[in-house]
């Protein structure tokens, strides 16, 4: 077990994990940019001349002198006297923690407000409340878990902190089961989709979710593109808005190159229109989930959903978020969602969609996942890939559900698995059993039906029977049978001295 998910599960038990995962993420952030911020200021000054310079053990006074420099180039500002190490090696004695905690992180906040990094660090810590009674029933309890906390994460070898943040999130996903599932893209379908994205757009400018979750899709995206794309995105649940924020700069996505926006959904507030159109997304909205579709009237005339002629059905806001992909994209981009199957074949609204997706020749790829994959969630997803700028009037269907290596309780396709899945998209032929180009009127004749199986046929692996060899066989069982059943009459007439 990872060292930082046995910190973790000291601080809290497993039925506590996923409400208290604010506290453990939070910390080890703040040690983060503490080692980060005093870092920069010490190399800044040994490239001056001054080799032995150490913020860490300046006086508040003299430090206030790199305020204004350090905002412009870091975003934030900490004195010394607020860094991690200072504040963790006085809070065991320190009957203030909790709001000792509330200022340091009052001060990440509030030294960005009015900057250009305010979108990054504004209410980035509103999780995590130093006096919520979810840490213990008194003050002083509360801080001596905290300080603990801090204590135990100070004391932590502090190798890669973007490694152990992964390791925490999929520790607390696993932990919540679909609950967690619900946030978090597992690793390698978030590879997937960021491999088939970039694969189609290896010079993308920018990179945007509409449902970023913990921001796991966004970070593997723009780490597989050469240059530097600005990354944007939405999110809904402000936790996870959060979540994805320090991800993104524990990933080395400096503030000035990310725009995230959370708190309201994207269907009916989406906060990027001026920012479209957009060369790559990449998103797993959640599935299935009730929206308020047509009891808002100015959603039909919305440009994102109007061309369709219909609205996602309530119950489900899928193909909402598809349709918002669409309009969203620029003419040589590409969008790869993650999708419950059920919009590929679920009727009345939802069929109309597929068929405006298909007529208006959008759909350029869909991709049946092996089952059990994520977390919480057993159903086989889909993935499905829209471009605008095609060469050809089809779609190309991949089965991809025996591509998977078994893992502990979860199916996980492996570099070589999803290899294969790239080669596929790329060449877009026909290979038997596994990948079909189908023109864009076959699709029409079957309904505009975009299931895999409806298309691909899998291989039947069932043993061809010779009936002549078969009937042999059971002659010659029925034989055997009637001479076993001589020998036991035998017996039984020697055991009792009666004839049967």
């Amino acid at each position: 077990m990872s060292g930082i998910v046995q910190i973790a599960e000291k601080f809290h038990s497993e039925t506590e994990a996923w409400d208290l995962k604010a506290y453990v993420l939070g910390t080890l952030f703040y040690r983060f940019l503490s080692e980060d911020l005093a870092a920069f200021i010490d190399n800044e000054e040994h490239a001056a001349g001054v080799s032995d310079f150490n913020y860490a053990t300046l006086d508040d006074t003299t430090a206030e002198m790199a305020r204004l420099t350090t905002i412009s180039e870091k975003g934030y500002f900490l004195l010394p006297s607020q860094l991690y190490e200072a504040v963790q090696a006085n809070a065991a004695k320190d009957e203030n923690l909790n709001e000792t905690l509330k200022a340091v992180f009052g001060a990440i906040e509030g030294t960005a407000n009015g900057t250009a990094s305010q979108h990054a660090y504004s209410g980035l810590f509103s999780g995590f409340d130093p006096n919520a009674t979810a840490l213990g029933e008194t003050v002083p309890s509360r801080n001596k878990r905290l300080a603990d906390l801090l204590t135990d994460i100070g004391e932590y070898s502090l190798v890669d902190a973007a490694s152990d943040f992964d390791v925490l999130l999929r520790y607390y996903v696993t932990t919540a089961g679909k609950k967690g599932g619900d946030h978090f893209t597992p690793p390698t379908i978030a590879e997937l989709v960021a491999r088939i994205a970039t694969t189609a757009r290896p010079k993308a400018r920018n990179v945007y979710d509409p449902a970023l979750g913990s921001g796991s899709l966004l970070i593997k995206s723009r780490n597989l593109l050469a240059n530097e794309p600005m990354v944007l995105g939405q999110e809904l649940v402000r936790t996870n808005y959060n979540m994805a924020r320090m991800n993104l700069l524990l990933h080395g996505v400096e503030f000035g190159w990310f725009d995230l926006a959370g708190g309201v959904s994207t269907l009916t507030h989406p906060a990027h229109r001026d920012d479209e159109p957009f060369d790559i997304i990449v998103s797993n909205p959640k599935w299935s989930e009730k929206w308020i579709g047509k009891d808002d009237a100015v959603l039909i005339s919305d440009d994102r959903f109007a061309s369709a002629g219909v609205l996602a059905p309530k119950q489900y806001h899928d193909l909402a978020f598809t349709m918002h992909a669409a309009s969203s994209l620029a003419s040589d981009g590409v969008a790869v969602l993650v999708q419950f199957p059920g919009t590929l074949y679920r009727g009345n609204a939802e069929a109309k969609i597929r068929q405006y997706l298909v007529t208006n020749n959008l759909v350029d790829t869909v991709i049946q996942l092996p089952p059990d994959w994520g977390y919480g969630v057993t159903v086989p997803g889909v993935i499905v890939v829209l471009r605008k700028a095609k060469h050809d009037n089809a779609v190309l269907f991949l089965d991809a559900s025996s591509l998977f290596k078994r893992i502990g309780n979860k199916n996980e396709l492996l570099d070589t698995h999803q290899q294969t899945v790239i080669d596929a998209f790329t060449a877009r032929t026909d290979v038997e059993h596994f990948a079909r180009l189908v023109p864009n009127e076959d699709i029409a004749l079957a309904d505009f039906n975009l299931s895999v199986s409806r298309y691909v046929q899998p291989e039947d692996d069932r043993k061809a029977t010779d009936i002549r060899t078969l009937n042999a066989e059971i002659i010659e069982i029925v034989r055997r049978q009637s001479e076993l059943r001589e020998g036991i009459d035998a017996i039984v007439v020697d055991l009792e001295g009666v004839e049967v």
